[in-house]
């Protein structure tokens, strides 16, 4: 049965679809019921509608990476020499927090996500505060609970932790688990394999940290580097480790991890055989175009990817290497800075990509019956729209003024 019905001057169903003066049908369960043209003879009288006027209503987005903990360090590591340098001051700074100001931290920056039209996140949590935080909030979330240790002698202690965290959460309609080794120069070859078979036996996805710099490679090539200096420096390199001579992509397969798909987050470095490998094992790149600038990496192999069939999604990362949480804002970067991507290929990258790779491409990511009534609205100019209208938006026309979950709306400006 019909709840509630939303018009306004554009429907853009997906990517590529868009209809003028149109609606959107939500039923009791909170899914939608169907898209079409507005037609008020065919509005039952008892239902309600919510006219947005000159705005469009949009698939709401998906920002499948961020760390939601670390929002309070924006504006705080702003001088760095290198990559371990800004990853020594993050460890410096959010070591001395404590447990309230993680959850505040945590609650501050699922608050700018929702307001920017964000309906599902993937959220990676070191301190274990973040499920707690987040449960109450009407986002969507997959918590992905990240474990470190390169040390072989501390893998069962930090495999155990895992255990225990997933078991503390709370899992519900709107909140989900994860498991998240860090990366390939923090987590041991046991622990990869550990953290694999826990995601494998729960049947919750896997993240990692992965081919971010330039440095990463040198380290897991030669062992050599700024990574060899910054582990040493604060006693997290064992003696017994030795680089597998691989680049990171080969040496996540030679442990197994690619058996099944993992969400292979950054992936700035990638050649073609790394791409093929990513590709046949049907993972997923977690890509965030500001933070990917923040750094000054090199062209990020986006459109490689892409032509090749790999799942691309975006993220924003955190705000200690951003500037918002807005994925919208995201978007709007990667629109202005890469013209090798086509305007719906963003569209995609931030909502049908984004569902696919958290699992969820057949409920969430479009605006179609029997899906989720997830949606964003955008307040448009009165000349803005027509068929450039998604080039208008990453442009920089529309602002995010309703930001709707399950037919209700949960953030409204």
């Amino acid at each position: 049965m019909i709840r509630t019905i939303h018009r306004a001057k554009y429907v853009l169903a997906d990517s590529g679809a868009i209809i003028q003066n149109g609606v959107v049908s939500v039923s009791d369960t909170g899914h939608i019921s169907s898209v079409e043209p507005w037609k008020r003879s065919q509005i039952p009288v008892q239902v309600e509608v919510t006219d947005w006027g000159s705005a469009v209503i949009m698939p709401g987005l998906i920002n499948c990476h961020t760390h939601f903990e670390l929002t309070h360090l924006h504006h705080r590591i702003v001088k760095f020499s290198s990559f371990t340098d800004w990853l020594s001051q993050v460890v410096a700074v959010s070591r001395e927090w404590s447990q309230q100001q993680y959850w505040d931290s945590t609650l501050a920056g699922a608050a700018m996500a929702l307001s920017s039209g964000t309906v599902l996140a993937g959220d990676i949590s070191a301190s274990g505060v973040s499920w707690r935080a987040l449960k109450a909030t009407k986002l969507r979330k997959i918590v992905f609970e990240e474990i470190i240790a390169l040390s072989a002698q501390k893998a069962p202690e930090a495999a155990m932790s895992l255990k225990r965290r997933l078991d503390e959460a709370e899992a519900d309609e709107m909140l989900a688990t994860g498991v998240s080794p860090h990366s390939p120069y923090s987590v041991s070859p046991g622990l990869y394999k550990a953290a694999a078979q826990i995601a494998g036996e729960r049947n919750v996805p896997l993240a990692t940290h992965v081919a971010e710099t330039r440095e990463e490679l040198e380290f897991l090539r030669h062992g050599t580097g700024s990574f060899k200096e910054f582990l040493t420096r604060i006693g997290s390199l064992p003696p017994e480790w030795v680089p597998p001579n691989l680049s990171p992509i080969a040496y996540l397969g030679s442990l197994g991890i690619l058996v099944r798909p993992v969400l292979l987050i950054h992936c700035n470095y990638l050649d073609s055989e790394a791409m093929s490998d990513i590709l046949a094992s049907r993972s997923s790149v977690l890509y965030c175009p500001r933070s990917h600038a923040f750094f000054g990496h090199e062209r990020h192999p986006v459109r490689q990817l892409l032509d090749l069939g790999v799942n691309v999604a975006l993220g924003t990362d955190s705000l200690a290497s951003n500037n918002t949480l807005s994925l919208l804002d995201e978007m709007r970067f990667l629109f202005s800075n890469r013209n090798d991507l086509k305007c719906s290929e963003i569209f995609r990258m931030a909502t049908q990509n984004g569902a696919a790779a958290l699992n969820l491409g057949s409920t969430l990511g479009r605006l179609k019956g029997g899906y989720w009534a997830d949606m964003a609205i955008l307040k448009l100019p009165e000349e803005a729209g027509g068929r450039n209208l998604g080039a208008h938006i990453l442009e920089g026309a529309g602002e995010c003024i309703a930001t709707i979950i399950r037919g209700e709306v949960v953030w409204q400006k």
